[in-house]
């Protein structure tokens, strides 16, 4: 029987989405790939992380725990990326991670990528413009919303 994850490839999307099918393939040898099942949790809010992660396939849930409720932050789709601040700024995760169905992901350590910016420059440094597009648009989304709160 072969291993499933043998095959596996980064998706066209997300932080990847300009990437030619021979970069991401690249790419995807510098971390690895792990399968997750529901009600298993990928991410414990809390824990320690160390690793940036892309969701392959399937579905996430980004969960925080409330005052008195567990509270859904997000819903994960291929192409997204999660844990992006702990690879440089390592420290307690600030929300859990499950999956709501059989999902893949790929993971990248520091070690990981240091490795990848010593051995291809071209690919980490695509890799690293990725990164940075993805965490503008995402302050640029939370700073509307920190407006958009003001004016309450």
């Amino acid at each position: 029987m072969s291993d499933p994850l043998a095959h596996a490839t980064l998706p066209a999307s997300g932080i990847t989405e300009h990437f030619t099918e021979e970069a991401r393939s690249a790419l995807a040898g510098y971390g690895e790939f792990v399968a997750v099942e529901p009600p298993e949790n990928l991410i414990d809010e809390g824990a320690q992380l160390g690793k940036m992660y892309i969701l392959v396939s399937g579905e996430l849930s980004v969960r925080r725990q409330g005052q008195s409720s567990e509270l859904e932050l997000a819903k994960l789709v291929p192409g997204d990326t999660f844990g992006e601040i702990s690879i440089f700024d390592p420290g307690l995760t600030s929300a859990s991670i499950f999956p709501t169905t059989s999902s893949l992901v790929w993971g990248i350590s520091w070690p990981q990528l240091e490795l990848l910016m010593n051995n291809n420059h071209q690919l980490s440094g695509m890799f690293l413009v990725g990164l940075g597009t993805i965490l503008s648009r995402r302050l640029r989304e939370m700073n509307k919303k920190l407006l958009d709160a003001s004016r309450v």
